[in-house]
């Protein structure tokens, strides 16, 4: 790969990080940068960026996006919306600013682009649920406002400084290894807890029949015996106890007559955990999922109980139920 190629590659990548941040920003600045000669002229397939309506469009939607963004749950639920909107824009950006390239070459990087734009869309995505999955730590404008101004000086920077941009794109690459298997986890959870709220929404919020549980989790449950009552589950997820299962682990709460447990997959697959009595259970209502914080002895964890299924205060005494 020529060193002129390879530039063209960091300087995509940055942008498709910049893109999968505030893609809306990324395309108004990317239009008004060309337009008045603050970077070097756009690919001739992207001169339609430097159109009056283009960026008055991408300014309007920016502008939109700055305040929804700004509103606890609703930037989770506009997250939602746009999983799909920024990576496939993103990728038909990289296809035009290839278009003079070979199509293997097309192809590969409008993949590349719209890949790293959805994995950059996961990590903020993730990180805004996980603040609003916890009580009191809902996402504040001085996260979003960081967010706005990072998207905005990444493309700048990449653009005007086309030699930070292989650092900043291998910088990028580093804190994805360190920090996706967290926020993948915490954004799977925004689009169970999503899925599980119209679910409630259009039906009945209850116990779930343990036969819902997928067959390789209910394997790991114990037997029931014959004279107890038959098993509930309902969708959960799980962050702690601190070294055992780490943040935001989703499955399933699953109540039996030996107690409470959470069965969950691993990439090294099925697991279970039986959760110990509370000593002291908070239980806070939420939008998207009900929170219990519990105190155990030597123990502390956190539930998320989704939508669909039962209410904090109907769980409350199953955690508190096998205290001593």
């Amino acid at each position: 790969m020529s060193s002129e190629l390879s530039l063209l590659a960091s300087q995509l990548l940055s942008v498709s990080i910049a893109g999968g941040l505030n893609l809306y920003a990324t395309v108004a600045l990317l239009g008004v940068a060309s337009r008045f000669g603050w970077i070097q002229t756009l690919p001739p397939a992207l001169l339609g960026l430097e159109n009056e309506l283009i960026i008055a469009s991408a300014g309007a939607l920016f502008l939109i996006e700055f305040v929804v963004d700004k509103i606890p749950h609703l930037d989770s639920l506009w997250d939602a919306l746009h999983t799909f909107i920024r990576p496939i824009a993103t990728a038909l950006l990289a296809l035009g600013a290839l278009a003079t390239q070979e199509p293997v070459l097309q192809i590969g990087g409008a993949l590349l682009a719209g890949s790293v734009a959805l994995a950059t869309h996961m990590a903020k995505a993730g990180f805004r649920m996980a603040r609003n999955a916890r009580p009191g730590t809902a996402a504040n404008k001085g996260i979003s406002l960081a967010e706005d101004a990072a998207a905005l000086v990444l493309a700048g920077v990449v653009l005007r400084f086309s030699a930070a941009a292989p650092w900043i794109a291998g910088g990028f690459i580093v804190l994805a290894l360190l920090l996706a298997p967290r926020l993948l986890r915490a954004f799977i959870l925004g689009i169970r807890a999503l899925s599980a709220f119209l679910r409630g929404f259009f039906g009945t919020a209850q116990w779930h029949d343990v036969d819902e549980v997928p067959p390789r989790l209910r394997a790991l449950l114990p037997p029931q015996p014959i004279a107890q009552a038959a098993p509930r589950a309902a969708r959960a997820a799980l962050s702690g106890p601190a070294g055992v299962v780490g943040a935001f682990r989703n499955g399933w709460l699953v109540v039996t007559g030996e107690g409470p447990f959470f069965v969950y997959r691993t990439i090294l697959g099925p697991r279970r955990i039986q959760l110990p009595p509370g000593l002291d259970v908070r239980v806070h209502r939420g939008p998207w999922a009900d929170t219990m914080e519990v105190e155990a002895e030597r123990m502390r964890y956190t539930l998320f109980l989704l939508k669909d299924g039962p209410s904090g205060e109907r769980v409350l005494p199953e955690i508190q139920a096998v205290q001593v």
